[in-house]
């Protein structure tokens, strides 16, 4: 199975949240995870829209995370679709991408686990070799393995394949301990209201699976 835009085409806006069609058969996390991952892509037209927005929103006034959810609120308020999306492609880039004179938050484990602040290290390759021991890997060139739209990715799938054991483990020994530091890092000072409101609910689930 690759790691690929795992993104799930029976998934339908239904109420607040993005739901699965087959979703009594299979964990409702792998739902839950893939949504992560797309929040965590470059936005792009196909997928940055209303739908995206609603099922944000109707998750972090299901977590009860009303002070993001207010912000992402005004932010929406007075900009049209156009708006919405060129800002947050803007913020995107400057968050995770390039930024003067350094990157504000890398999104890599790597960065945070293996001292020097590189990319590619070890911890790249660890997180590789569990996606290829569970039968996953990635096939987008362009990024490294130990992206967190990847990682998120990979639990949705796990989650999916029935194979909740190791979507925890993963979470627990993977994901959460350079997330927190990613998360922290991203917080220093004010972002974007989106990029605050989305890592916020990740960081907030994330932190109930340990």
């Amino acid at each position: 199975m690759a790691l690929y835009l795992l993104y799930y085409p029976s998934m339908e806006l239904n109420g607040d949240s993005y739901i699965n069609d087959d979703s009594c058969e299979q964990d409702p996390r792998s739902d839950l995870f893939s949504f992560f991952a797309l929040l965590m892509r470059y936005p792009e037209e196909s997928f940055f829209d209303d739908e995206l927005l609603d099922a944000l929103k109707g998750l972090l006034d299901y977590c009860e995370l009303n002070i993001p959810l207010a912000g992402l609120n005004e932010w929406q308020d007075d900009r049209d679709a156009h708006q919405l999306l060129k800002e947050v492609q803007v913020a995107y880039t400057h968050l995770f991408i390039n930024a003067a004179p350094h990157v504000i938050a890398p999104p890599y484990a790597s960065v945070y686990m293996d001292g020097d602040g590189d990319l590619q290290g070890s911890t790249t390759e660890k997180i590789r070799d569990f996606y290829r021991q569970h039968g996953l890997d990635v096939v987008q060139q362009g990024e490294p393995a130990d992206h967190i739209r990847f990682q998120l990715e990979c639990i949705a799938a796990l989650f999916a394949d029935d194979q909740e054991k190791a979507a925890v483990t993963f979470i627990r020994t993977l994901l959460y301990p350079w997330f927190c530091r990613f998360y922290e890092r991203f917080n220093k000072e004010p972002r974007h209201p989106f990029y605050e409101a989305s890592l916020q609910l990740i960081h907030t689930i994330v932190k109930e699976e340990q």
